[in-house]
């Protein structure tokens, strides 16, 4: 299962200026395996964002492909980090099911008083956007991860004199 990066994210108009791709195992470490991992490209490359931060969104991203792609244990998933001109860190985990019941109400979700966080709102709470798109050999779940005080796909504002 291969599909371009950058697809499920709008108006993300900005130049690539390095990706990286891997692949883990579906097992029970996988989701340990993507954020540890994630230091390593991370750390070896200049990036406006924190590296402790995107290592365990990474990780969310691959426990939730793990959880519900519904391949076996011996399966790869595919995981990407691409770094935009721009600064922005795209992290993008592939898996075999096209469908994602539910993502709005998964990625809009919100803890009640004394509830447990949950995978993508902890993500959320790290500055990530989450998306993700079909193709005909599954989806592409994608966090951006803006640097620090940028604003990616926001309108240029007029400037008052």
């Amino acid at each position: 299962m291969e599909q371009g990066g950058s697809v499920a994210i709008p108006g993300l108009a900005c130049e690539l200026t390095w990706t990286q791709k891997e692949l883990f195992r579906a097992n029970r470490l996988a989701a340990g395996n993507a954020r540890r991992y994630t230091h390593l490209p991370l750390t070896a490359r200049d990036v406006c964002v924190d590296v402790k931060d995107a290592a365990l969104v990474g990780g969310v991203l691959m426990a939730n492909a793990v959880a519900y792609s519904g391949v076996p244990a011996y399966a790869e998933i595919p995981k990407r980090w691409t770094l935009h001109r721009s600064g922005a860190l795209l992290i993008e985990v592939q898996d075999a099911r096209r469908d994602f019941p539910d993502f709005d109400e998964i990625t809009k979700w919100e803890p009640a008083e004394g509830e447990r966080a949950r995978s993508f709102w902890s993500a959320r709470r790290l500055g990530a956007e989450i998306a993700y798109a079909s193709s005909p050999y599954g989806k592409s779940v994608q966090a951006m991860i803006a640097p620090p005080d940028a604003s990616i796909n926001a309108p240029a504002v007029p400037h008052s004199p």
